[in-house]
């Protein structure tokens, strides 16, 4: 198992970033059979495997690409599949905890920022409590050097107390200690992101009128200035869930309704209809398009698509401009073109012309590709709907302002002449004439 382990890291070859995938892919097959030791009752061999596994992932941090993150993902659950076999194996907990937090002490990497978030989902009842108290003491030491201010926000203080004092809440939103959690709000401060997250323990343990009072605090305080990653933007919406399991449907409606109004989208709408009595859900429904309509044109797209309203999408992209539509992202609108191309070809055609147009005016040449395949599109439902001269208007417009992208425009130019697409060289061929290249003499 050890040659496995050495031969997935590779250790003094570097892998590129587009390499890395296969790379950890590689590295979660040889994980998967040291878990199956645990499995098979061999917890202390594994906890060996693991050990250098983990030590061998940090030696080959400086040799690869990992700007994908996917190394430093590896890591974590190797790190609390770990932990894991450590407690099956009945080691030492303090000896566990005391490992850990010399892991993200010694932290060159990253690979353990903001671990503790799963790390305490793995760790037993003992060996919590440990970390609890490694962590609080660290925090009090960190703290007491601390000159007080009465308006001192938890950003304000030093990195050591804000680190801390940032695991003592996952502990206690993980063990559920909504005491604890006060306690420490009330020392340091409270912020939105404290407010929802004592909100929530409430709810857990069904006191909605508390959780209630909690997400008026959090409101009123996002009010007070900028909050930056203390910000919280789930509130609003607990507040909705909350109000209807308080048995106040109407004013969770009208709350549902007040953000649907500000932010149209297919969230919104979703968690509008979810509060909408069934015999008002037409009503509703036609009420949230027509806001839709009037107030953001990818929110309206969204909702039509997850409602399946064709016609009335139809009906709107015909009466927009081009630009419009080519400020949207293909997020908002493949999918919208896809279900209007069977029975609202014009409409769809000006989609797809859209999503191409938006590809080539901003030059990324590597999605060129894509941009043909959208305009590919739009000649068929031009051709199919009997309509030829928009699709010479479009081909004019591309011509006239994008002739001299050079690696697009023959392309282009094929599918206006309708010249099949010259099909790839196989492998096979393009080796083949290599060969011939490299090893025949100029004449």
């Amino acid at each position: 198992m050890v040659w496995a382990l050495e031969s997935a890291l590779d250790l003094g070859e570097f892998v590129s970033y587009n390499r890395s995938w296969d790379f950890v892919r590689d590295l979660e097959d040889v994980k998967h059979k040291i878990d199956a030791l645990v499995k098979d009752g061999e917890a202390e061999r594994a906890v060996s495997l693991y050990k250098l596994f983990l030590s061998g992932c940090y030696e080959k941090a400086d040799e690869i690409d990992d700007s994908g993150g996917n190394l430093g993902m590896f890591f974590e659950d190797l790190f609390c599949a770990w932990i894991a076999a450590r407690q099956k194996a009945k080691y030492n907990p303090a000896e566990t905890v005391q490992n850990i937090l010399r892991w993200m002490d010694n932290d060159d990497y990253g690979f353990c920022f903001e671990i503790e978030r799963t790390v305490v989902k793995v760790l037993n009842k003992e060996s919590v409590k440990l970390f609890e108290a490694a962590i609080k003491s660290r925090f009090e030491k960190a703290f007491s050097t601390v000159l007080q201010k009465k308006s001192k926000r938890a950003s304000e203080y030093p990195w050591e107390v804000r680190k801390n004092l940032s695991i003592l809440k996952v502990i206690y939103v993980e063990s559920k200690n909504t005491n604890a959690y006060l306690a420490l709000c009330e020392k340091t401060g409270t912020t939105p992101t404290d407010c929802e997250k004592i909100a929530n323990l409430y709810k857990v343990k069904r006191k909605y009128q508390d959780a209630l009072s909690w997400v008026e605090k959090g409101l009123k305080l996002e009010k007070k200035g900028n909050w930056g990653n203390q910000s919280s933007f789930g509130l609003t919406g607990l507040k909705q869930d909350l109000l209807n399991k308080l048995g106040r449907r109407e004013d969770a409606l009208d709350l549902a309704w007040v953000e649907f109004k500000k932010y149209p989208s297919n969230f919104s709408y979703e968690t509008l209809m979810k509060l909408v009595n069934k015999k008002d859900v037409k009503h509703w429904h036609q009420k949230a398009l027509g806001k839709a309509q009037n107030t953001t044109l990818s929110g309206f797209i969204d909702i039509c698509v997850k409602t399946k309203e064709w016609d009335k999408l139809s009906d709107h992209i015909s009466s927009i401009d081009n630009e419009q539509l080519e400020k949207l992202s293909h997020f908002a609108t493949e999918k919208a073109a896809k279900g209007l191309a069977k029975k609202h070809g014009l409409a769809a055609a000006k989609i797809y012309s859209a999503m191409g147009m938006r590809i080539i005016i901003k030059g990324k040449s590597k999605y060129y590709q894509y941009a043909l395949e959208h305009f590919r599109h739009a000649c068929k439902l031009y051709e199919k709907a009997g309509r030829d001269q928009l699709w010479i208007d479009l081909v004019d417009r591309v011509r006239g302002d994008h002739s001299r992208k050079y690696s697009f425009i023959g392309y282009f130019e094929e599918i206006v002449d309708r010249r099949p697409q010259k099909k790839p060289e196989s492998f096979e061929t393009r080796a083949l004439k290599r060969w011939k290249k490299q090893t025949t003499y100029p004449d």
